[in-house]
């Protein structure tokens, strides 16, 4: 359960830590201490955060009162273990790693239990979750690798207000938790808080994903839904408060974090004009910092009309980030706007302006263009190799579909994604039937 009290998504028929069992103690400062919290959020895990520098209780805990050699934050379990993030030189492989060792720690399905499906799927977003009640409910064996959470970027979504059938809207949270209920309904399966380190075909032809806890997953068919990664902002000072102030996205533990704050919000489309809405019935003021010149040059116009609307909500156009500071947090934010510099007082920046495709790690060599958009279709052109030709979503790899963001052409909205990765698990079945 959220801080709110709005429900988290706990995967059905899984046991997860029970209330108050695991500890999470560090800086907020500490390593991704707030993509933890994050992760154990969002997959229905509760748990409660313990301040070294602020809370008394920590010492109470296990927590060494010298922290010193120690890495945090540490998570402590009511049979006196502990996880500690696993040491590597490269920080972002560390969080991997540690991440898919909590995640069997506290129950989450970490690991595939089947040696060969018929479809695995990368991504368990909504092109993917779509994917995966699709084939499950047509007889397919089927597993979702997802490395967070079910839902993905859009199961952060404070409010998705122009999804068909859905007049008063509904959140990425509601979305993605009903999502994945059906497609566990329908006997798919779902690993939990792994990446994908490997990829490659075997001696039979199965598609492998190897995933960072070291299992592999094996499938006849594979479908790509792994959507995009948040663009950093280039901005002096922004990574030294990263948790701390500084956030890529608007996840509700973040946002609830800073209630009654005077906040920022970089970004002018529709994802930004949401987090402007629900950010403004919990902060002091939000202001949108925009580049251009006006909001409508990519917001949605009910979005527009409805910032425009709310007192709460301050839009500056033709404003750009110069530099972030503060004491241990951030306190301070320098804009500039026609050439004219201006230092203003800021509880936490919010940074929401589109991303890039999260396709560096594609294996077999998969076609993309200079973005990193997956090349699919009669758009492969000379890249295709066989006679018949390439089904509309399949990859330069053959039997390796993509569907949603990170596919090059798609059209960036959630409707969107649920529609391709419907029409992904039509092609799957052509692909099988033309093994068999």
């Amino acid at each position: 359960m959220f801080r709110d009290g709005s429900p988290a998504i706990a995967p059905a028929g899984v046991e997860v830590a029970r209330a108050g069992s695991v500890y999470v103690v560090g800086y907020r400062s500490s390593p991704h201490a707030q993509d933890y919290r994050d992760f154990l959020d969002r997959n229905g895990v509760a748990h409660e955060w313990i301040d070294v520098e602020h809370d008394p209780l920590a010492r109470f805990l296990g927590a060494p009162s010298d922290v010193e050699g120690v890495r945090l934050p540490v998570f402590l379990f009511p049979d006196g273990t502990r996880v500690e993030p696993v040491a590597d030189d490269d920080e972002e492989l560390s969080f991997a790693r540690t991440r898919a060792e909590l995640a069997e720690r506290v129950g989450l399905p970490a690991r595939p239990s089947l040696d060969l499906y018929d479809v695995a799927i990368a991504g368990a977003g909504p092109a993917g979750l779509t994917a995966a009640l699709y084939a499950a409910s047509e007889g397919l064996s089927t597993v979702v690798v997802e490395r967070q959470a079910p839902g993905g970027q859009a199961g952060t979504s404070a409010r998705i207000e122009n999804y068909p059938g859905f007049p008063n809207g509904l959140s990425g949270q509601e979305l993605a938790g009903a999502a994945h209920e059906q497609a566990l309904r329908f006997g798919a399966e779902i690993v939990l808080g792994s990446d994908i380190a490997s990829g490659g075909l075997d001696e039979d032809g199965a598609v492998i994903f190897g995933l960072v806890n070291g299992s592999v997953v094996r499938g006849r068919a594979a479908i790509g839904a792994t959507g995009f990664d948040y663009r950093r902002l280039d901005a002096e000072g922004l990574d030294d408060f990263l948790g701390v102030g500084v956030y890529y996205g608007a996840s509700p533990s973040d946002v609830l974090y800073h209630r009654g704050g005077d906040v920022f919000i970089v970004g002018g489309a529709n994802s930004a004009g949401q987090a402007a809405l629900h950010l403004a019935a919990h902060a002091r003021s939000v202001t949108l910092l925009v580049r251009g010149e006006t909001l409508e040059e990519q917001m949605s116009q009910y979005l527009v009309d409805r910032c425009a609307d709310d007192n709460c909500i301050t839009v500056r156009t033709d404003t750009r980030i110069v530099r972030a500071s503060g004491d241990g947090k951030l306190e301070r934010i320098v804009v500039e706007s026609g050439g004219v510099e201006e230092e203003l007082p800021a509880d936490a920046l919010f940074i929401l302006i589109g991303g890039a495709p999260a396709t560096s790690s594609c294996p077999y060599g998969i076609a993309r263009d200079p973005q990193g958009f997956v090349i699919t279709g009669s758009d492969l052109g000379d890249l295709w190799k066989l006679e018949r030709p390439p089904m509309a979503l399949e990859s330069s790899q053959p039997g390796f579909f993509f569907a949603g963001d990170a596919r090059l052409g798609s059209v960036k909205r959630v409707a969107s994604a649920v529609g391709e990765g419907a029409m992904a698990v039509q092609h799957v079945h052509r692909f099988l039937a033309g093994l068999r």
